[in-house]
């Protein structure tokens, strides 16, 4: 897996946009964009990357190389085209990534496999979007 830093930059840079540009249309700081280049931040929100994915109109190909910094990219690509993930609303994602975000912690460890983790994953985004669908029907 590519480092944040490295990945962001080389976006950042490959449309020609200044860190301040980029800050400006995403709604991001430009000194967290400043601390995720450096290195400083290692590991980003999926809010933050879905605000950085659009103000740098990245394509699919894109968005799963900067997504793929969460989780193994194979995994990330799963979850991003899942269409109940795209209908989520601001609250939802934030939710969401939150989840993705906790459960991601679990593998540091190099010595769990990656159909492991990817079971665990899927099981995990499964169970979010069913809690969210009985939550609709409370409603």
């Amino acid at each position: 897996m590519e480092n944040l830093s490295i990945i962001l930059k080389k976006l950042r840079e490959s449309r020609g946009v200044t860190q301040q540009e980029l800050s400006e249309v995403s709604g991001i700081g430009q000194g967290t964009i400043g601390d995720i280049e450096r290195g400083k931040i290692k590991k980003s929100s999926i809010n933050t990357l879905e605000k950085i994915a659009k103000a740098l109109d990245l394509n699919e190909e894109e968005r799963q190389e900067l997504f793929a910094v969460l989780v193994p990219k194979d995994i990330s690509v799963k979850i991003l085209k899942n269409p109940l993930y795209k209908n989520l609303d601001s609250r939802g994602r934030k939710q969401f990534s939150e989840i993705i975000e906790q459960t991601s912690l679990m593998f540091n460890d190099e010595e769990i496999p990656e159909a492991d983790k990817e079971k665990v994953l899927m099981a995990i985004q499964s169970a979010f979007f069913i809690a969210k669908e009985k939550n609709k029907i409370k409603k």
